[in-house]
This record gives C-alpha cells, structure tokens and sequence, in this order.
C-alpha cells in the first residue's frame, strides 16, 4: 500500500461539567509511536483528547482505522463515536483496547457479542499486538471482514467473524521497555497536550506485584515489573518540563519508589522545582513495601509529594478476601511522624469489600486515624470489569446488593455528524453484601462524609494536635464529631441529610432504566447543572466549607470543650485558646474566593511560635503578657494560583468543588502574614523566651 493511512487515537474525557479526566493521553500515546515507529510515512496518525476536537476532525476527515482506550470513565463515550463512524463510514475500521474488559474468555466473548461497533479487542499489554494486526490488515488492503474470514489468531488480538468469537494467546508482556516503547513525547506525539488544561502523565514502570481482586492491575499477568531506563526516563521528564504549563505531574507508576532509580528520578524532579518552580505537585501511588525510600523521596521533593499508605482495610479476613497484604501500622506510623511538616500523607479505605461489616470499617478508620496519617480518603467497592472481585464467583460467594450510578462529571451532550447525544458512564457499586446491611452502609457513608468535612484537608489539624498534646485521641475527636455533627441544627443537619438524599436518589437498581433516563437530554441537563452525578463526599463537604463553616468550627470547638471537661482540664485559659482559635481559623479559611482580604485579630496566644511545633504544645505554655495582633492573608503566589484557577473554573459552588477535588484544600486558606513585634512571653508559664517578630 502506497498512499498514507489516517490512523486517529482516541483517549477523550467528559467536558460536560469541564475536563473530567485531566491528564494528557499517555496510553493511547505509546500505541501510536509503536505504530509510527514501524510504518513511518505510511501512516498520518492523529490524537485525540478533546471530544470537539475529534468531531472537528471527523467531519472533515475519514479515517482509515480508529483505536480506543476503554476506561471506565470513557467506555460509553467511545462507543458513541465508534458507532456513529461505523454508521457514517462502516469501512473505518475501529479498534478498542484497555483495562475495562472481562478477564473470563466466556465473559470475554458476551463482552464483543454485543458491541458490533467494536471491530478488534487489543486484551493485555498492547503496543506489539496494535502494530502487529495493523500489519495483517494493511496485507489484507484494510478490509477488516476479509481479515476476519481467515480467523487467524493474533496475540492479544479479540474479534467476531460471524458468530465465530476468535481470540488469540495472550503474549508475554514486553522486557525491555525502551526497546518496545518510543516515548510519545520525544516523538512529539504530545505536544498539543501540553497544554493549560492537562496534566502531563509519565509512566517510568509497568506492572504490579499485588494481587488485589479489586483492581485492574491485581491480575497474574501484571505482576512482572519493569522500568524504563533512567535516561529515557530523565530525558522524558526534561523534554515535558521545558513545555508543560500545569503545576501538576502525575507519575502512572503502581508503585512508584519501588526502585533504587526512583531515587534519581525525585532528584531530577527537586531540581526542576528549585530552578522552574515546577511540578509544584506530584501525584503518584506510592510502593506498599517501600516506605523508607519513599519517605527520602518525599524528602527530597518537599511538599510537593504526597506520601500514601492505602490499606483498604485493616481486618486480616476482609485483607484474605481480597488477597492483598498491608505493611504493619508501626510502619505507617513512622511514615507519617517523618512526613510530619515536609509532606503531606493519605490513606485509602475502600467500603463494602468482601467480608466488611459497619464495625469493620470503623475499625479501619480509627486504626489510620491514630497513626497520624492525615488524609483518610473513602471509597465505594467499584466492580471493575476484569478484575476478580467483579466476577460471578465473588458476587456469587459474597452475595453482593449492588446498585448503579452514574460516574461524578463523566457526562455531557455530544455532536458527532450533526447528531447531538447525551452519554454518560455508568458503574456498579456494592452497597451491602452478606456481612454488611445496606443500613449499616448508608452510615459508614455518613462517617465517610465526616471525615471528608472535619478531617481531610488539614482543615483542623491544628487543634487534633493540641488535643493530642493533652491527651485526647485524633480517632476519639474525631468520632465525637460526628457524633455532634449528626445531632447538630441548622445547615449542618441540612447537610447530612441531603447526603443521604442524594445518595439514594443517585442509586438505581437496574442499569438499563438508569441508562433510559441520562439519555433523555431534558435529564442529562439535570446532571449538568448538578441536580444529579455530584461526587456527594466532595460535594456535600463543599458545601460544609464554603456555605457553613462557621457552625462547621462550632462543632468542632464545642466537641474539644466537651472532651476536656469530662477530663477535669478545662480553665480559664484553654476556654480561652478555644475561643481565638476559632477566630484565627474564621480569618484564615472563610470567604475564601476574596484573594485580597486581610483581617487582624488580637490574641495572648502565640499562634506563631504554635505553628513552628505544628500545634504539638499545650497552648497554655506560649502566651504573652500582652494581646498580640496578626494579620491574615494569602501569600502571592496562592493569590496567583487561585486568581487563575478561578478565571477557568469560576467560585461557585460546583468550581469549588472540583478545587479541592483536584488541589490541596491548604492552598485556598490563608495564613499569618504579619505579627506584630511584642517584648516577652510568661515566663512562668512557658519556661522559655521565644520572640515574636515581625513577619514578612
């Protein structure tokens, strides 16, 4: 064949509600320099992220082949498309490939038996298995059914002639990835990517050691690892630093830090830091079993890097289950104490897991909650295609309850052709099984949602430090607030409540009539405007932050009061303390979208000298003899991040939402930026001088 082929590969993300999945598309990128790297000219190959983008090019362009990544944020989007172009071009030939794909050859075959728009499944790892039926399709003149007839079997290559299911061997994963993979950015393949909007996505290993049932990558095919070399890796990372405009690098790697060169890699990374003031974050998934080299890469890169110990459960039957091993909680602990003011920390617990009960749960929230770790981040039991825990032996053995949903901003109104169409992604949680009531679910949600208000953010790790200082547990406050929380009037009941109404407004029992409603486009405008498909956690503690703080530190104050006088130890003074910090916590984290207020309070408390030891000090031991006054703003380079974040996602509620989804929630307070100079502190009460000064 001759004349050039018009290959297009497709990675989109919902822009319904703004970009949804807002990484540059790596996966469908190394497919497409595997594929430029053997066919050279012969081939014009196109990329694609945006929906528009790839309806702007369809309307002028028709393409020869079109591959699709298939995730789960963008299944039901990609098969619009692909069946809008078989009906618009049935020669174009389309391609899928991805993690969302049973791993059962049975289930394998009812998968492709009803997706006629789909051509050719890739299954597995798929750079070598794209290029290699590309091939026998150029041999066969890119006739996809005279292809088929021959019912050759291709490595990883899945397809239907008739109502003949073919599939071939799946092929050993590749070794030497530098061989096998060009990198699609020093190919050029990403530049448009690299863009205002999207974070530049690396990848410097393949693959997992774990066997965990409830993820894609728990399958026995991942668990070989390799990594790239460090000089594509560096190379890789310096070609996207000179070009990359968003603050954020997000490192795909299952376990990142689980090799020595991940070391170098943090290096390369701090040196970009110190001289570009880029990546100013870094999302990544750290190694499980790695901690002490995690902890000098987190180190080495400061805050920038977020240091996670998922553990999904803390119950050994519920860990069986789900065949998955934790380190042991000293091990967390360490971690956290030496992240402790250089970077921040998480956890991971996923609710509804084979063997789960309420008690369970709670167990698993207390046992994070007292290992310092910052951040507890809950989620729903998703059954992913192609995992074991999804399967109808699970489901079976465990007597799953599930319901249906529709994915948080994975929707919107298309145009293709001229033909608008609503579409949006639809998944399957579990939400009781035979260990857990749906009752007992609905409130492990209620608790998921405290901590996402009271807890996430470091929104009040101040004062869970103080009250460590004097005795009281973070699982124990935390516990009584939601207690107190629940009770509470006013908005904050409001609150609660209307989590739980949109958490079962949200759940249908059968997917087919959920699929019926969002494709009425009178109710995918109600998802628009975000009537329906909040992600409730981020929603509903939105809402708390930004519409009710004030009662929000009520609670939290009034439950520290209350645990302290059961302890026979509250005075004068901490009455006191409790009083001004509310008002220092008002100042710095309320009315957050006025980037240029500053407010003065005046205290006896040396909020300063507090901050310097993290609040891990009985306040009573720094107050001065005098009222101090310190001013409360954002720094500069807050006030820039947020003025530009604004400006593309706006400040209501919706666009603040996603802010915290996406960003740390610390760069939207303020902080001291100013204190007034004083002479001394109560010696007979601290036992030290440390001096208040002027603050720049």
């Amino acid at each position: 064949m001759t004349t050039s082929l018009d290959l297009a590969f497709v990675d989109l993300t919902h822009t319904g509600q703004g970009v949804q999945a807002n990484n540059t598309p790596l996966s469908v990128g190394f497919i497409a320099a595997a594929a430029k790297a053997r066919f050279g000219d012969s081939v014009s190959i196109r990329l694609f992220k945006y929906p528009e983008a790839l309806s702007d090019y369809l309307a002028t362009t028709t393409p020869d082949l079109i591959a699709f990544s298939n995730y789960m944020w963008n299944e039901n989007l990609h098969r619009f498309y692909a069946s809008q172009i078989k009906t618009h071009s049935p020669d174009t030939i389309t391609v899928f490939g991805g993690p969302n794909y049973p791993i059962d050859l049975d289930e394998q075959a009812e998968y492709l038996r009803g997706r006629t728009d789909i051509d050719f499944y890739v299954d597995g790892e798929g750079e070598t298995p794209f290029v290699e039926l590309l091939s026998a399709l150029i041999d066969a003149d890119m006739d996809a059914s005279s292809f088929k007839a021959t019912r050759v079997e291709l490595d990883n290559i899945h397809y239907y002639d008739g109502d003949t299911f073919v599939a071939g061997p799946l092929q050993a994963r590749i070794k030497i990835l530098d061989e096998a993979l060009p990198s699609p950015y020093l190919t050029g393949l990403m530049d448009e990517f690299l863009d205002e909007t999207l974070s530049p996505i690396v990848q410097t290993s393949r693959g997992c050691p774990y066997s965990c049932a409830f993820c894609h990558d728990g399958i026995s095919y991942m668990t070989k690892t390799k990594r790239f070399s460090q000089e594509r890796i560096d190379e890789e990372l310096r070609y996207i630093a000179d070009r990359s405009t968003v603050p954020t690098l997000t490192v795909a790697d299952l376990n990142w830090g689980m090799f020595p060169g991940d070391i170098d890699t943090a290096k390369l990374l701090a040196g970009f830091r110190e001289d570009r003031g880029w990546p100013r974050f870094i999302a990544s998934a750290t190694a499980k079993n790695q901690k002490k080299r995690v902890i000098e890469m987190a180190e080495i890169l400061g805050d920038a890097m977020h240091l996670g110990a998922s553990i999904q459960s803390t119950d050994e039957g519920v860990l069986k289950n789900i065949k998955r091993s934790n380190i042991e909680i000293s091990a967390i602990v360490q971690m956290a104490q030496l992240a402790e003011g250089n970077s921040s920390t998480f956890t991971e617990i996923i609710l509804g897991l084979p063997g789960d009960t309420k008690e369970k749960h709670v167990k698993s929230v207390t046992d994070m909650l007292d290992t310092g770790i910052q951040d507890i981040r809950t989620f729903q039991f998703i059954l992913l295609p192609g995992t074991e825990g999804a399967n109808n032996d699970s489901r079976d053995s465990y007597e799953y309850v599930t319901r249906h949903r529709v994915l948080p901003r994975c929707f919107g109104e298309y145009t293709v052709y001229g033909n608008p169409e609503p579409i949006a992604e639809i998944h399957e949680i579990c939400v009781a099984n035979n260990t857990l009531s749906f009752d007992d679910y609905l409130e492990c949600r209620r608790l998921n949602l405290s901590l996402s208000i009271f807890n996430n953010g470091n929104i009040f790790d101040d004062l869970f430090n103080v009250a460590g200082a004097l005795g009281i547990a973070r699982s124990e406050f935390i516990m009584r607030i939601h207690e107190n929380a629940q009770a509470a009037d006013g908005k904050i009941r409001e609150i609660y409540e209307g989590f739980i109404e949109d958490e079962l407004k949200n759940l249908w029992d059968d997917k087919d009539r959920l699929s019926d409603f969002v494709h009425n486009p009178k109710n995918i405008h109600r998802y628009l405007v975000g009537e329906y498909g909040s992600n409730q956690i981020f929603r509903f503690r939105a809402e708390a932050i930004f519409l009710a703080l004030d009662e929000v530190v009520a609670v939290v104050s009034g439950t520290l009061k209350s645990l302290l006088k059961e302890r026979g130890v509250l005075d004068a003074d901490l009455s006191a303390f409790i009083g001004d910090y509310e008002r220092l916590f008002l100042a710095e984290k309320s009315d957050l979208t006025d980037v240029d207020k500053q407010i003065d309070i005046s205290s006896r408390f040396d909020f300063r000298s507090l901050e310097s030891v993290k609040y891990h000090r009985d306040p009573r031991t720094l107050m001065t003899d005098d009222e101090v006054t310190f001013t409360i703003g954002h720094t500069e380079y807050q006030k820039e991040v947020k003025r530009n974040y604004f400006a593309g996602f706006g400040t209501d509620i919706s666009g603040l939402t996603y802010f915290i989804h996406r960003n740390p929630a610390r760069l939207l307070y303020r902080e001291i930026v100013a204190v007034e100079s004083v002479a001394v502190l109560d010696n007979a009460k601290s036992g030290a001088t440390p001096e208040i000064v002027a603050a720049e």
